[in-house]
C-alpha cells in the first residue's frame, strides 16, 4: 500500500465529534499520518506495535493496514476508543480489508501502562509529550513520535535518549493546524523524532 492511498483510507475515519479540551484530544492528519507510517513501514510488519494516545485510532488502524502482527491503540478515554473500534468496522465496510483480528484497545493512563512492544507509533498531547516518550522508550525498541516543533521539547527529548541508551535516526517536519474550539485554528510546526534503542 503507497501513502496516498493509506492516506486516503485515513482519511475516512470518523473522528471525535466533542474533543475535551482538558485532554488536548486533537488528532493527527490523514497525511501525516499516511507520511509517518511508510517510513515506519519496515518497523511495522510483522511487529508489534502501539500507538499512545490513540484516540479515534488512526495510527493503530494504519499500522494493521501495514502488516502489523498486533497493533494496540491506548487512550484514557473509554468514548474515543469505541470510535476508534468502529473505525475498523468502517475500514472493512469501504475496503473490504479486515484488520479486527489485529487491532487491540486499552483504556488506561500511559504512564500506567505495563507492556513490550517492538514499535511505538504516536501523537502526544503537548503538554505530555516528555510522560509519552518516556513511556515508548521503556516499552520498545524503535519510535515514531510527533511533537511541538520547539528548541524546549527538542532539548528535552533528546535528554531522554541520552539517558536511556537511544539514538535519535532522523527528524522530519510537518505543518500542522490544530482546530480547536469555538472554531479557532493555530497553525504549528511539529516534527517526527524516529529513534532507536541501542541495546536489546
Amino acid at each position: 500500500m503507497d501513502e496516498r492511498k493509506l492516506a486516503l483510507i485515513l482519511s475516512a475515519l470518523e473522528e471525535n465529534s466533542n474533543p475535551e479540551y482538558m485532554l488536548e484530544q486533537y488528532s493527527v492528519t490523514p497525511e501525516i499520518a499516511a507520511s509517518t507510517l511508510i517510513l515506519a513501514k519496515d518497523d511495522i510488519k510483522n511487529k508489534v506495535v502501539y500507538d499512545l494516545g490513540c484516540g479515534s485510532g488512526r495510527f493503530t488502524i494504519g499500522a494493521a493496514l501495514l502488516g502489523a502482527k498486533k497493533a494496540v491503540g491506548v487512550d484514557i478515554d473509554d468514548n474515543v476508543l469505541e470510535i476508534a473500534k468502529e473505525n475498523v468496522a468502517l475500514v472493512k465496510e469501504k475496503t473490504g480489508i479486515d484488520v479486527s483480528s489485529v487491532c487491540e484497545w486499552v483504556c488506561t493512563d500511559v504512564e500506567k501502562l505495563d507492556a513490550k512492544a517492538h514499535t511505538v507509533v504516536q501523537f502526544p498531547p503537548f503538554s505530555l509529550d516528555k510522560i509519552f516518550f518516556k513511556k515508548a522508550l521503556e516499552i520498545s525498541k524503535k519510535v515514531y513520535s510527533i511533537h511541538k516543533d520547539t528548541k524546549s521539547t527538542r532539548d528535552s527529548l533528546s535528554k531522554l535518549c541520552e539517558q536511556t541508551d537511544w539514538q535519535i535516526e532522523a527528524e522530519k517536519k510537518f505543518k500542522y493546524v490544530l482546530a480547536w474550539k469555538e472554531g479557532r485554528k493555530v497553525g504549528r510546526e511539529v516534527f517526527l523524532l524516529v529513534a532507536k534503542k541501542l541495546k536489546s
